[in-house]
């Protein structure tokens, strides 16, 4: 055949299918992972097809706003690293590109009833000759994050300086949520001996200007873990990472991470060869990829419980924090509709792998047994928003390998999730 026969060949093979095959073609399905639906607690969940909303980035989190659009922010190029964004203005089904227009990884986005959207960083430095007093670092927006103002520094934190040393670090690295009564709540972390982290409560009532503390959540000297199952090998941060959830009058619960999978993980023994790289990695493929390359490692022993407590006074005093039965690992993020409070969590083992929701219908006292929704390997951070009623918009990532520097094997998806 010819140079020119083959092109017309290819021509041939590129031509618009017929109305059979266009109709074959749109009954195909739309992801490899097919909806289903379980029940879990008395609860019946439809849990949608994953789909890839980002390619690259990771560490992904979401913000709404109050004409319902939504930001998701995630980490282009590495962790810690400038941030990338997409937006949505229908609940999450088509997306298209948006500025970040800040730093850090734009946690603690959050648009009250009235007012200004912000965000603010996850840093904050004490102000010399201030006691107790940090400086923050914000940007605001008054049409739904599409323009903003800043980075503002007139911000401020204050910390009790008997509790607080100036020289720890004190993140906002929790979220942020909203009272009846427009108080503003942030859940946050800090240390107060060299990386050892706990989480504690902070307040605003102008709008995320100005920060106060409230209360401590939680500390790895105030666990109620008679059992010891929170110290069982792992390494731990301290709780860090925290979440928290307004479930009506003054009732707040609050979820957080311990593990420090950083450091001397706990790992399954290495094998010689692989069945499915969904649930395999090469030595290499793993934190900081000393590890032989010629070696295949699987997700090993489970992670650590998270852990949870309450207030029933506004955040005022809180609960002895207690591990939860089956949730662990990283980065737990919960939303309430009012009924139900659902709760994503990541990295289940080490290597990093695998992210899950759970429900709960009596405000956290108990939950449902997990639903794996994202397979993969991850860096174990998910958000998850509410839609509607009984409607939930979760996201995650893929993140292989890990060391986190081959982006292009990167992604970040959505899935949604309902309790019908």
């Amino acid at each position: 055949m010819t140079a020119g026969g083959i092109v017309a060949g290819n021509r041939m093979c590129a031509a618009r299918p017929g109305p059979a095959e266009a109709a074959r073609m749109a009954a195909l399905p739309a992801s490899p992972f097919a909806e289903h639906r379980v029940r879990r607690g008395g609860l019946d969940i439809r849990v949608g097809s994953p789909r890839v909303l980002m390619r690259g980035p990771m560490f992904p989190n979401l913000a709404r706003f109050r004409d319902d659009s939504i930001i998701l922010f995630a980490q282009a190029v590495k962790e810690g690293g400038p941030l990338a964004a997409i937006r949505s203005e229908d609940d999450g089904f088509t997306w298209r590109k948006h500025s970040a227009g800040v730093d850090g990884m734009g946690l603690n986005t959050f648009q009250p009833g009235v007012g200004s959207a912000f965000s603010i960083h996850y840093e904050t430095k004490p102000i010399a000759g201030s006691d107790g007093l940090r400086s923050t670092r914000r940007w605001e927006s008054d049409d739904g994050w599409r323009s903003l103002r800043g980075p503002l520094e007139d911000g401020t934190l204050w910390l009790p300086p008997e509790q607080f040393k100036p020289e720890e670090k004190q993140w906002f690295h929790g979220n942020t949520i909203e009272l009846p009564n427009g108080r503003l709540l942030a859940a946050m972390q800090g240390t107060h001996q060299p990386w050892v982290f706990r989480a504690f409560l902070a307040e605003s009532e102008d709008h995320g200007k100005t920060w106060r503390f409230v209360s401590h959540i939680a500390s790895l000297d105030s666990l109620d873990d008679p059992e010891g199952v929170t110290r069982r090998g792992w390494s731990l941060w301290g709780p860090c990472e925290p979440n928290v959830a307004h479930l009506g009058g003054d009732r707040l619960v609050c979820v957080a991470r311990l593990v420090n999978d950083d450091s001397n993980p706990l790992m399954a023994e290495p094998k010689d060869s692989y069945h499915d790289l969904s649930r395999a990695i090469p030595g290499t493929g793993i934190h900081p990829g000393t590890l032989p390359a010629d070696k295949y490692y699987e997700p090993g022993p489970p992670s650590v419980p998270l852990i949870v407590s309450f207030s029933g006074n506004g955040g005022k005093t809180w609960s002895r924090p207690k591990p939860m039965g089956q949730a662990r690992g990283c980065f737990p993020r919960m939303a309430f509709d009012g009924n139900v409070l659902a709760l994503t969590y990541g990295g289940l083992a080490y290597p990093r792998w695998g992210n899950c929701v759970s429900f709960s219908t009596d405000g956290g006292v108990s939950w449902t047994e997990e639903i794996l929704f994202g397979p993969f390997f991850t860096t174990g951070y998910t958000d998850i928003i509410t839609l509607a009623p009984g409607k939930f918009l979760a996201v995650f990532d893929c993140a292989p390998p890990q060391p986190w520097t081959d982006h292009a094997a990167h992604w970040v998806g959505a899935v949604n999730i309902e309790v019908i």
